[in-house]
């Protein structure tokens, strides 16, 4: 009798296992369902970038390391790519504007909320702010308004993209700002949410040429030229494939001449320091992959020449690319007895507090 009653429980202890499994099985092809009824996603980009520097007061030039703004309106452009290279989300979206909402926006932060995205999984964000065509100051960057950024609409073509050629010297973009971009991976869960912060770089180097006057009396320079070999193309990716394939055209040499430069004893001076490159590998050569630097001047009345200067880093490694972001400083000393030493050394872009808030 005792067997058989234990048998009994047995049985019901299966069948109370099996019916819990059973509704643990309906509840999650519920939980599936209602996850395939989801109609709209809550996916927010975030973008943020360096201190930015404004003009000062003075009439200074700033480094354009912050977003323009219209407005409102941060002057920035979105686009999200699925794996099989098609964009399927862009900010501004014109053609349906509640697909897309600004979260919040400042000169160094700004959050977009995309709202109909459809599919879970891996995408590529695209994004590049201050790109403006002006009539004084030229195309800065294509595309330079919304309906031209959403007829990009795959991975190659966003890739190919690139900006026109600074000159010689270059100038500020839109609001004094320089054009800003970036590219990174989003993940989207099955519950279509998803978050990513990625930070936005200029998509130029800055190269400034500065001499020191370590002697005990004032001199001058004159006349002073000061050149650096193709170091800046015509032309460069906005968003870099690989590490090799951020230079493109032709390249040339930044080449600037003063006619008469004054140092105070125990100070210095920029010879120029807003020189703006495309990001750029150093030359080919048969003595090594370098950067080199030629530099001439008259001090105390003795000619001073030095050419083909290799560039180093304190480290005395070449220097072999000069990247987005990036800022090489030129150091000329003259020491007493007129002997001359040099410095060259990747540094960071200036910082300065913002003060103005553009419109």
């Amino acid at each position: 009798m005792m067997i058989r009653d234990m048998k009994t429980r047995a049985s019901l202890i299966l069948l109370a296992t099996a019916l819990t499994m059973a509704a643990g099985v309906s509840c999650r092809e519920q939980e599936k369902e209602e996850k395939k009824d989801v109609s709209s996603s809550d996916v927010v980009i975030s973008f943020s970038s360096a201190v930015p520097i404004t003009r000062a007061g003075n009439g200074d030039p700033a480094d354009g390391g912050g977003i323009a703004f219209d407005g409102s309106n941060p002057d920035l452009y979105i686009s999200i790519v699925n794996y099989q290279g098609n964009v399927i989300a862009t900010y501004p979206d014109t053609a349906n504007p509640d697909n897309v909402e600004k979260v919040d926006a400042s000169a160094t932060q700004v959050s977009i909320r995309f709202k109909n995205i459809s599919n879970s999984g891996e995408y590529t964000v695209y994004a590049l702010a201050n790109t403006y065509i002006d009539g004084t100051d030229g195309i800065w960057g294509a595309p330079a308004n919304a309906s031209e950024w959403a007829a990009l609409t795959t991975a190659s073509a966003l890739d190919d993209l690139k900006f026109s050629d600074l000159g010689d010297y270059g100038t500020l973009a839109v609001n004094d700002r320089m054009p800003l971009s970036t590219k990174g991976t989003l993940t989207i869960s099955e519950n279509l949410n998803g978050h990513v912060e990625l930070e936005m770089l200029r998509c130029v180097g800055k190269v400034g040429f500065k001499f020191k006057n370590e002697t005990d009396e004032d001199i001058t320079l004159e006349p002073c030229t000061v050149e650096i070999e193709k170091i800046s193309p015509s032309q460069g990716y906005l968003f870099p494939r690989t590490s090799g394939d951020d230079a493109t055209g032709t390249p040339r040499s930044i080449s600037l001449t003063v006619s008469s430069i004054f140092i105070a004893s125990g100070s210095s001076t920029d010879m120029y320091d807003m020189q703006l490159v495309f990001p750029s590998l150093a030359p080919e050569r048969t003595i090594g992959s370098r950067y080199y630097c030629n530099i001439s001047f008259t001090v105390g009345g003795a000619e001073k020449s030095f050419t083909e200067l290799p560039i180093h880093d304190k480290m005395s490694q070449d220097i072999q690319a000069l990247g987005r972001n990036q800022y090489l400083q030129i150091e000329t000393r003259i020491n007493k007895g007129n002997d001359i030493s040099f410095n060259f050394e990747v540094i960071d872009w200036a910082r300065k507090q913002e003060e103005i808030i553009f419109h």
